[in-house]
């Protein structure tokens, strides 16, 4: 189980929630994940000021939990960000190039059909999407 640093900020009038692992440490890792996987989830019930409502948020906690954990097995990545804003959740990875990641997507979102879940991946081997954010937010 990670602990996380959790940040609740206001973000162009609108509520951005960040977590990240508290205990990260970008030297030791970055040599192992230079590849950037951003998995975004659109909530299909959300307030107007674009955060999930209640509800519907706690029942997000199973698949939050299995998003996290996805790349867990056989150390093929770690979640580096989870950013809250606008009608959707993002979770930055960083992924070992072997990794499959729309492999992994496309099982969570057979778990999960009623989420629509993308991907994007990018190669970023150092880390320069991750540093450059937590330089402006944490």
């Amino acid at each position: 189980m990670r602990n996380w640093v959790i940040i609740k900020k206001i973000y162009e009038g609108f509520p951005l929630f960040l977590r990240r692992p508290a205990d990260f440490d970008i030297e030791k890792l970055r040599p192992s994940f230079p590849i950037l996987a951003i998995v975004t989830h659109q909530f299909t019930k959300r307030k107007d000021n674009g955060l999930p409502e209640e509800d519907y948020n706690l029942g997000l906690a199973n698949m939050d939990r299995a998003l996290i954990t996805a790349f867990d097995v056989d150390f093929m990545g770690v979640p580096a960000l989870i950013e809250t804003f606008g009608g959707e959740r993002n979770y930055y990875f960083y992924v070992s190039e072997e990794t499959d990641v729309s492999n992994i997507i496309s099982s969570m979102s057979h778990l999960y059909p009623s989420e629509k879940l993308s991907l994007k991946v990018k190669r970023d081997a150092d880390w320069s999407f991750i540093e450059k954010y937590a330089k402006e937010y944490f």
